[in-house]
This record gives structure tokens, C-alpha cells and sequence, in this order.
């Protein structure tokens, strides 16, 4: 600025302030500023109330069904119709239970594609070529997922279709592949998750196939075990001989009910499969959701993963995630669907489907070199605008903005030294920089931590409060952090430096030690590389430079309180829209995962570390505003919080306001809870029962626990597991989520699960490759879906086996030995209730130690004593079958519980 417009400004700031009468206002300061009150303050919090419930509102957005009553024709092939979506949807969720091995799943379902595909291919145009195919498959594979998985499937299957154009017109086989799975999880009609996806993609095809045809082919995959954790989509794309061709996909899940469908997942690199998204109609994602899925914080996974790591196909992972607590439970029926929903994604995916198939780098990918070595920025504003650009373009973008925003901040805080008319040292500049940046960091770190504590204590009292009361979670966590914010800046106000300083300096200094506070964050999470620095880049680019245009070319503003607040809310409105927008996004994925999310995560803790990180960094230029509100008003305000936080958690401890669960018609937040029924038979080194019992194994799925239930259940002689006299705790764990779930009762009981048999191990041979290491062969007996665990004693070591074509994965360690867990499903096959599996496992023993047949063979007092070599222990699930037990527990569960129950074997050898 040239020394003319200092003057002026100077001149200007000596001026007698503008009252709303001209005089001088009795809130002045000593530079001749007015200050904040009640007023001004009550008008931010209406501001922000609005934000939030305006960003719900648009961002919630629902196309209209088509046809409906007042327009549009179903006998219109040609435009996707939810109502003909919905006809599948009901005739689908009818077919239960849908686990593999079902008639529901693998023979009635399986038909209903096939028969529905050969309805589509006779309605056809002709220029259209339309093949179908249905695939069983038999494979294996590891995952690095959960606690060690080795995963066996046989008779998975797959209904496969894939439209193109005629050969003669075809110019090239490159293909789009679209996935669904259609199987359900245990006990639940699996109506959003993930039949919803089905039937959009069903009716898609219905649309492509009236249409002119694309350029290239679209392979519409209906996979029948992603439940069974990702199997069907493992089969296609290792097996299938039309995977060859696939160049790219879209993978439709669900976590919710509907609402909209939000692009969470993709890449790995291509950020053109991105560009074309952006295209669709109703575009809705971030790359930060994309980055806090991949950390691995939520527990899930898609066929994202398989598609990626195994098929190394670029792709793009779309789901529904509102409303995530019906997610696996018995709520997730077609009524809980919201109208629109499936004609926002089925409008969305047939664009995308479009917008992918005739890019220029579906065409020409081998010669994309953007494609391989660049990923994609992406998010969008209240789900009206997406903006998506190449990670490449981001940084450039970043170290744009850094340097504008070190020699903007520096030359305002300059420029506000000179024109406040204070004469100040070099140390007391640094004094005031420092207390500056200090006060900004203070305003995270203190009601970060502050809040935490409290929940952990709130979660002694009222664990969960806020799990079927949502709002909640403002009140306890948001309230004192705004309460906290305030008392942060109230403190570094009341320093002998910061007093003596003209507020109007104060409030610049504070506010551009924010902007100078995330320049350090945009930089750090630039150079690791981060997708999601685009979120310090709104909170740096947005805020700067209309500040910096309103007080230079409107400096009376900060002598004018309506200006004044009019040019700082005008400053920070971008990261405030988009912050709260993206907290309340949040918010709905993270406070549903928490009923599911296992007992070892303190879910207060976990929500109030977010929510109050967000608000106090939502806040963070808000803060200014605290140095330049009179002192009365900031300390009844940050009263008036801390009364509210008070008051709250004396309500959630005395009343029913704190109960977490909920059900019909009071809403739906169930506690979730598997039951099991369990036959137990342990055997010795000689082959001998040792031991055989029954039990009730209760699993409650979040950190609250058996608590709630405690007079429901006769708990009468419970016991904790014996995890480590027992291999995975002498349980039938399904999954190796034994990590998560620690805390569970077993119920001894006389009871006897009235089961087809059990899962009897046969040790049918064993051969001497060296002299220290040994091939052991198994025969077992299994059903559709069982397990195998595994653990080599101390002095063993598992070399190989043949249950899976890849290196056996190691699981968590058991008393100092290695655990190996083996997933094994089965699909449908007539007549069939159980398979009998024959493996073999190769151990390396140390010398000088006899394992289990030597020692047997050998009646000498003097002979080695005979030690353990391995343990294995099978386990049967009957995830269709009930027992009278179980059902007279079930009978007493009150509504607001969302429980699974299923039988099982469990047989535990040594050799």
C-alpha cells in the first residue's frame, strides 16, 4: 500500500467511532473501536443454526421417483424408473435367508437374475449384443483385514451380463464393470445392503439396453458372496475369463438405508475415473472421507479392495451410508428405503456408466500417463457443486496459496502495526506474533482435551447417551468447546500485553495467527502427500483475501459493528459452510458405526475428540472476535455454556434421556448383539474327550455391554471366556474379530444345540519329509460356513499347507505361539448339508522332541515324553437353525434390540 493510503488509514482510525446516532458509543475502546455484545453474538449463533439446517436441507436433496403419479409412463424402457427398481427390491427381499449356501441366496436369487437378464436381452434393440453367463466358483485367498484372514470358498456364485454393441461395430473389447452383491448378512433381508444396488443396476440395464449402443461394453456383475467377506468378486476377477478385459469399475455398496449415494473410494490413482463423476447428476463425496475410510478407522470393507488388489483394476466405490443404523440388522427392509433414492443412484450411475465409457482414457488407457501416476482432489459443496483436480494440480494450487498467504499475513500484521497508532518494539512485535499464535493453538489443544476427559467420565455415567439422540452430542461436547474457546481467549486477554494492546490490533493479530496456524497445516499435509489438504486450503483461501479486500478498501468497517461483523462472517463463510456441512456428514456415518464398532473403543471419547476438534477449528477465526466482545458479555457467554454442558450431563445421568437405544416408532438405534448356541468338545494328545459342554455365548457389539440386558438374561454361573487356557478363547468366532470384542459372557447351559452333527477331525495320515519337518493330513467335516484355527506349538513352525494357494496368514499371537485362522464357506449344492474337507499342513519341529505318535508308540518309562505339535480346533455354524434356548431368549428381548443368533459346533484337538 502506498504511504498515502497508510495515511489515510491512519487518519481514519482516529476518527470518532460510528454509532447507530452518530455519537460516541459507550462501548467504545481505546482505539476508538465499538465492541461486541449479547446481540451480535445471539445473531452468530442464529447464523450458524441456519447453516446447519440449511445444509441438511440442500444437501439432502431427493429427485422425485419417475414415473410418479403426476408424470411419466413405466412402459418407458428408455428412463430409469424407480418404481419398476422397487418391484424387483420386494420380490428379492422375499427370498430369506440370503447367506451363501441358502436356497434364498445361490438357487432363488441366482434365478431371479438369470431370468430377469433373459428378459432384458428379448426387449433389446437389436444393435445391442447382450450375453449372459452364470458362474460357480471354487478359490482361496488372504486378507489383510481384521486379525489374519485366510478365506476358502467353494460353489460361489455369480450372475454376469454384459451389453455392448455388435461385433462388427465393436472397436475394442475394453469393459466397464458395474458390481452388486445380492447375498445378505446373517439374519437380515438386506434390502439396502446391498439388494438396493441390484435392482438400480438391473433397471440401468434395461435403459442401456433400448438405447444406442455405447462404444464399448458394460459388464454388469451380481455377485452372490461379498458378506462372506468379498468372495464372489475375488472368484470373477481371478477366474472369469471376461475379467481380462475389464479396464475399470464401479462398485455399488450400502451402509444405510439410502438418501444419497456418496462416492467415498477411488483410484488407486486415475483421477479421470473422478472428472467423470463429477458429471453425474447428483455428484457427493471427498477425498478426506476417501483418506479416513482407507486409514482403516471404520470396520469395513468392500469389493473395492479385491477388484484393486487382486485384479489391479482402477475403479470407483459408490454407496448409501444414511442412516447406518438399520446397517446389518433386521430394520434394513424396503420401507425403510426413502423415496428417491434409487432413482438419484440409478440416474447418477447410468451418466457415470456413460461418462467413463466414452472418456478418452477408458479409450486410450494405456497410453495415459496422467493415469497411473496422478490421483484426484475431490469434494463437493453442499452436494450443489463438486470440484474436483489432480493431486498434481492440488500442490501446485497449495504452494500458490502458502506463499500469498506468508507475505499477506505478514504485511497486514505490519500494516496493523503501523496504523494502530502504537509505537512498538521489535521484542514487544514478537511478544504480541507469539501470544498471538500461542492463544490460536491453545483454543484447539485445551477443549480438546478438556472435553475428553469429561466424556471419559460421562461415559461412567451415561455411556452413549447421544447414540439415539444424536443432538446430544453437541450439547455435552460441542457446548463446552465453544465455552472452552472463550475462556482460552479471555485468558491471554487478561495478560499485561494483551490488554495494553488496541483491540482492534488484538482482534487482527488473533485472527491472522489462524490463518498463519492452518499455512502450517496446509503445508504439513501437502507434503505427506494428503488428498485432503484441500480442507486447510478453504480455511487459508477463502478467509484471507476478502479480508484483506474489506479492510483496505473499507476501513471504516471495523469502527461500524454491522460492518464490521458483516465483513468477518462474509471472510469465514466458506470453511463455515463447508466445515459444518462436512462435520454433520460426519457425524451421520461415525455415530451409527459406533453401535457396531466393538468394546475395546470408548465411543465418547472417540465422538468427543471429534467433535470438539471440529467446532474449536470451525471457531478458530471466530476466536478474533472474542478480543473485541466487552469483558462482561465473553464471560456470561462462556457461563452460559458451561451451564448448558452442566445441565446436560445431570440430565442424561437422572432421566431417561440418557437411554441410548431406541425402536419404532420412537426412531431406530438398536443395541446390537449376536447370540450363539454352542456344543464344545475338547480332546487330548491320545485321541480322548477331555471334556464337553454347552453354552449361551452373548456378544454385545458395542462398549456399553451385557449391562443393559443384565436382568433380562439369567446369567446365573456366566463366566468371561478363558482366552488363554483355550485357542481363540475356546469360542466359534465366525470372523477373527477377537481383538475388538473382549468383552463377552458365557452362560454354561444343560441345553444341547440340536445339530445335524459336528465338525469331526480325522488325522489320516502323517509323512516325514525331513527329519524335522512333517506333512499332516486332516479330513473334516464342514457345512456352509465353518472355520479352522490353528497354532503350531512353541517349538513348531507352520511351513505350508494346501488350504489356500497363497503364504498362510499369521493371526494375533496365542500364549507366544502363532494363531492361523481359515474362513471356509460353501455355496448351494442339491441335496447337500455337509462337505467333507480333506487339507494338510506341513510343521517344522525342532529335534530332540517326539510329537504326539512317536510318544504313543513308545510304552518305556524311559522314552521321551510325548509334547504337544500343533492344535486345531473346528467349528460348524448353522446360521439357519434356532434351538429352543434360543428362542425363549429371544422372546424376552425387549424392542430396542437388534440381535443375530445362530448355532454351533466346536471341536478343539491336540496332536
Amino acid at each position: 500500500m502506498s504511504g498515502e493510503g497508510v495515511r489515510r488509514r491512519v487518519a481514519q482510525k482516529n476518527r470518532a467511532p460510528i454509532g447507530s446516532n452518530g455519537q460516541q458509543d459507550d462501548h467504545s475502546t481505546d482505539d476508538g473501536s465499538a465492541k461486541l455484545g449479547w446481540a451480535q453474538w445471539i445473531f452468530l449463533s442464529i447464523y450458524f443454526t441456519g447453516v446447519v439446517y440449511g445444509s441438511q436441507f440442500i444437501g439432502g436433496h431427493l429427485p422425485k421417483p419417475w414415473p410418479s403419479s403426476d408424470h411419466g409412463d413405466i412402459r418407458d424402457l428408455s428412463r430409469f424408473s424407480e418404481d419398476r427398481a422397487t418391484q424387483h427390491l420386494l420380490t428379492l427381499t422375499s427370498f430369506r435367508p440370503r447367506t451363501v449356501g441358502t436356497d434364498g441366496n445361490d438357487k432363488f436369487s441366482v434365478k431371479y437374475f438369470l431370468k430377469e437378464a433373459e428378459a432384458i436381452r428379448k426387449k433389446a434393440s437389436p444393435v445391442n449384443l447382450i450375453e449372459i453367463d452364470h458362474q460357480v466358483v471354487s478359490g482361496s485367498f488372504r486378507l489383510a483385514f481384521l486379525n489374519g484372514f485366510n478365506n476358502v470358498y467353494q460353489n460361489i456364485h455369480n450372475v454376469l451380463v454384459r451389453i455392448g454393441p455388435l461385433h462388427e461395430y465393436s472397436e475394442s473389447n475394453r469393459t466397464l464393470l458395474v458390481n452388486c452383491h445380492f447375498d445378505a448378512a446373517i439374519g437380515v433381508d438386506g434390502a439396502s445392503d446391498d439388494l438396493s444396488q441390484c435392482v438400480t443396476m438391473l433397471e440401468a440395464l434395461t435403459v442401456l439396453a433400448q438405447r444406442a449402443p455405447l462404444k464399448h461394453r458394460v459388464l454388469f456383475l451380481f455377485n452372490g458372496a461379498e458378506e462372506s467377506i468379498l468372495q464372489a468378486s475375488h472368484g470373477f476377477v481371478t477366474q472369469h475369463p471376461w475379467a481380462q478385459d475389464v479396464t475399470a469399475f464401479i462398485n455399488l455398496e450400502a451402509a444405510g438405508s439410502g438418501g444419497r449415494d456418496v462416492l467415498f473410494q477411488t483410484g488407486p490413482k486415475h483421477p479421470w475415473l473422478v472428472r467423470a463423476y463429477a458429471l453425474v447428476p447428483f455428484p457427493c463425496g471427498n477425498s478426506f472421507g476417501e483418506e479416513i475410510f482407507q486409514s482403516g478407522i471404520i470396520p469395513s470393507d468392500t469389493d473395492f479392495r479385491i477388484f484393486r488388489d487382486h485384479g489391479s483394476i482402477p475403479g470407483v466405490d459408490i454407496a448409501y451410508v444414511e442412516n447406518g443404523y438399520v446397517y446389518h440388522t433386521h430394520y434394513d427392509r424396503v420401507e425403510q428405503i426413502t423415496p428417491g433414492t434409487l432413482q438419484r443412484s440409478g440416474e447418477n450411475l447410468i451418466s457415470l456408466i456413460y461418462g467413463i465409457v466414452t472418456s478418452p482414457e477408458f479409450q486410450d488407457l494405456e497410453n495415459c500417463v496422467e493415469c497411473a501416476t496422478d490421483s484426484a482432489v475431490y469434494f463437493d459443496f453442499l452436494g450443489i457443486a463438486f470440484i474436483t483436480y489432480s493431486h498434481r494440480s492440488g500442490v501446485i494450487v497449495n504452494c500458490i496459496f502458502v506463499l500469498a498467504a506468508i507475505a499477506t499475513i505478514f504485511a497486514e500484521l505490519r500494516l496493523e502495526l503501523i496504523t494502530s497508532g502504537v509505537y512498538t518494539s521489535s521484542l514487544r512485535k514478537a511478544k504480541l506474533l507469539g501470544l498471538g499464535i500461542a492463544a490460536a493453538v491453545t483454543a484447539v489443544i485445551v477443549p480438546v482435551v478438556s472435553v475428553a476427559c469429561l466424556a471419559y467420565l460421562v461415559s461412567f455415567v451415561a455411556p452413549m447417551s447421544w447414540y439415539a439422540s444424536p443432538h446430544l452430542a453437541f450439547f455435552l461436547y460441542g457446548c463446552p468447546t465453544v465455552g472452552m474457546v472463550f475462556a482460552v481467549h479471555r485468558y491471554f486477554l487478561s495478560g499485561r500485553v494483551m490488554a495494553s494492546t488496541p483491540i482492534g490490533l488484538r482482534e487482527s493479530i488473533i485472527y491472522h495467527s489462524v490463518g498463519f496456524l492452518w499455512m502450517i497445516v496446509l503445508i504439513v499435509t501437502t507434503s505427506y502427500g494428503l488428498n485432503s489438504a484441500f480442507v486447510p486450503l478453504l480455511f487459508l483461501a477463502g478467509p484471507l483475501p476478502i479480508r484483506v479486500m474489506w479492510l483496505n478498501f473499507q476501513p471504516l468497517t471495523r469502527r461500524d459493528l454491522t460492518a464490521f461483523l458483516t465483513a468477518h462472517m462474509t471472510s469465514v463463510s466458506i470453511p463455515t459452510i463447508f466445515g459444518l456441512y462436512t462435520l454433520l456428514s460426519m457425524l451421520r456415518v461415525f455415530i451409527p458405526i459406533f453401535g457396531r464398532s466393538g468394546s475395546e473403543l470408548n465411543p465418547d471419547v472417540a465422538l468427543a475428540v471429534l467433535v470438539s476438534f471440529s467446532i474449536a477449528c470451525l471457531m478458530s477465526y471466530y476466536g478474533s472476535l472474542v478480543h473485541v466482545t466487552d469483558l462482561k458479555s465473553s464471560s456470561q457467554i462462556a457461563k452460559l455454556f458451561a451451564g448448558i454442558t452442566f445441565g446436560t450431563v445431570l440430565l442424561i445421568s437422572l432421566t431417561p434421556i440418557g437411554f441410548p437405544y431406541s425402536s419404532p416408532p420412537n426412531g431406530i438405534a438398536p443395541k446390537r448383539l449376536a447370540l450363539q448356541h454352542f456344543h464344545r468338545e475338547d480332546y487330548d494328545l491320545a485321541g480322548k474327550q477331555v471334556s464337553e459342554d454347552n453354552g449361551l455365548w452373548i456378544v454385545p457389539l458395542d462398549f456399553i455391554g451385557i449391562k443393559p440386558l443384565s436382568g433380562i438374561f439369567n446369567l446365573t454361573g456366566a463366566l468371561s471366556a478363558d482366552c488363554v487356557g483355550k485357542l481363540y478363547c475356546g469360542l466359534p468366532f465366525i470372523y477373527p474379530i477377537i481383538k475388538l470384542f473382549r468383552h463377552h459372557l458365557v452362560v454354561p447351559v444343560r441345553e444341547e444345540p440340536r445339530l445335524p452333527h459336528h465338525p469331526l477331525l480325522v488325522n489320516t495320515g502323517k509323512e516325514s519329509i525331513t527329519e524335522r519337518l512333517t506333512k499332516w493330513t486332516f479330513s473334516a467335516e464342514l457345512v456352509d460356513h465353518s472355520n479352522i484355527y490353528i497354532s503350531p506349538a512353541a517349538h513348531c513352525r507352520l511351513t505350508g499347507w494346501n488350504l489356500t494357494a497363497a503364504e498362510p496368514m499369521n493371526g494375533p499371537e496365542w500364549n507366544g505361539r502363532p494363531t492361523y485362522f481359515v474362513f471356509l464357506v460353501a455355496g448351494y449344492e442339491a441335496g447337500k448339508t455337509k462337505f467333507d474337507k480333506v487339507f494338510s499342513i506341513e510343521l517344522e519341529c525342532r529335534s530332540g522332541l517326539l510329537n504326539s505318535s512317536d510318544a504313543s508308540s513308545s510304552s518305556s518309562s524311559s522314552s521321551p515324553v510325548a509334547v504337544e505339535s500343533v492344535r486345531i480346533t473346528v467349528v460348524n455354524h448353522f446360521l439357519a437353525m434356532t434351538s429352543p434356548l434360543l428362542d425363549r431368549v429371544l422372546t424376552q428381548l425387549p424392542s430396542w434390540v437388534a440381535e443375530i443368533h445362530w448355532l454351533n459346533s466346536l471341536q478343539s484337538y491336540v496332536f
